[in-house]
């Protein structure tokens, strides 16, 4: 019996040892088809990561840097920096806040008095007429608005109730060139039409005396009116449709604008921006409404905004879209430029590349303007 039992332990033990031997080999086995399985998946994935990292690996979304301006030295632009110097010695003796020449593309000279600097937004006044000119040319590149001769009646149909056979004639372009007919201009009615609750109704309810595109009478109220025309075209206000037409392509950061009593952008006189974004709109239409190679204004628009479209046969300027037109310097180059009351400027002169921006408070002459431009246009080479 000790003898039996004793076998049958050792028979035990021997299909014990056995079956721990089996097992080893399975688990062996499993985990070598694991590792395998491992390689094989990485590779796998590699493969996939070749063709297409973004399966494997996320990557934050590319922010585009915004677009800044360049600085250099007025000598490398062939411009006589002692007359520069004489031209800041002239601001320095008027309210003139800031002033930006730009030559060839690039910053080379600027002027702040104390307390301004190139982040100070300065109201536009009536160089606001030029940025919705600007945006009206960009309505119609986009087809939001047929043309400039679309009757201002297809926005505003109660001007047909009046009987007016004038005002039935009136087109955008009437209002481009504040030549609309109507009875009135920013010397006689301005208090009075800001002072109104509906300043577009003003405007359409005034009467009409003459044939439009006869008589030239500037009023701010056209401008707006061309700033209503936008908002129902386009759905969208003149500010918001700038934002994502022009100011944003611009990176015009500093833009804002005020509005009338019933939400329309104050397209004639409420626009506001620094100097650096009003130079920028200067060197947009300097190069034919091209930015960083993107068309943004189409250059017939400029073209046709910036050249005579009204001869005024008075005064120190003729007029364009919304851009008055002269000539500066001994040489007398062609130049155009937007301007706001208390001295707000963009003057633009192409055939020298340059761009001026000025912002001022200053209710005296103009004339204090075309000497400075005069003493810049004639300090470059």
């Amino acid at each position: 019996m000790k003898k039996g039992l004793k076998k049958g332990l050792i028979a035990l033990l021997i299909i014990i040892i056995l079956i721990a031997i089996i097992l080893f080999f399975i688990f062996s086995n499993n985990t070598e088809v694991s590792d395998t399985n491992i390689t094989e998946n990485i590779a796998v994935a590699n493969v996939i990561n070749e063709i297409n990292p973004l399966v494997v690996e996320t990557t934050e979304p590319q922010v585009d840097e915004a677009w800044v301006w360049q600085h250099d030295s007025l000598e490398n632009h062939n411009i006589n920096a002692s007359a520069i110097q004489n031209v800041h010695n002239t601001i320095d003796s008027y309210p003139i806040n800031a002033e930006v020449i730009v030559k060839d593309g690039v910053i080379v000279d600027e002027y702040y008095k104390d307390g301004y600097d190139q982040n100070s937004v300065f109201t536009l006044q009536s160089t606001s007429k030029s940025v919705t000119s600007a945006l009206i040319g960009i309505a119609i590149d986009k087809g939001y608005i047929e043309s400039v001769n679309v009757p201002i009646s297809t926005y505003f149909p109660q001007i047909l109730d009046s009987g007016s056979e004038y005002k039935s004639q009136i087109t955008i372009w009437n209002l481009l060139i504040h030549t609309t007919g109507l009875d009135v201009s920013d010397t006689a009615n301005w208090d009075e039409w800001l002072a109104s609750d509906n300043w577009v109704d003003y405007v359409l309810e005034r009467p009409a005396t003459s044939r439009p595109g006869t008589v030239f009478s500037y009023f701010t109220g056209n401008t707006h009116l061309l700033s209503a025309i936008l908002q129902q075209a386009t759905g969208m206000t003149a500010l918001d449709f700038g934002k994502q037409y022009l100011f944003g392509p611009l990176d015009m950061d500093s833009v804002e604008c005020t509005t009338d009593p019933q939400g329309i952008s104050d397209g004639g006189n409420g626009f506001a921006m620094n100097i650096y974004d009003m130079a920028k709109l200067g060197e947009l239409y300097l190069n034919k409404g091209v930015w960083n190679g993107e068309q943004i204004i189409s250059s017939q628009w400029i073209e046709d905004s910036t050249t005579l479209q009204f001869d005024r046969s008075s005064g120190s300027a003729d007029y364009g879209y919304q851009w008055w037109v002269r000539t500066f310097g001994d040489n007398a180059y062609p130049a155009f430029f937007a301007q706001g009351h208390y001295g707000q400027y963009i003057f633009v002169v192409p055939d020298l590349d340059l761009v001026v921006a000025i912002t001022s408070h200053y209710e005296g002459s103009t004339s204090i303007y075309w000497q400075i431009m005069n003493n810049i246009v004639n300090a470059c080479g």
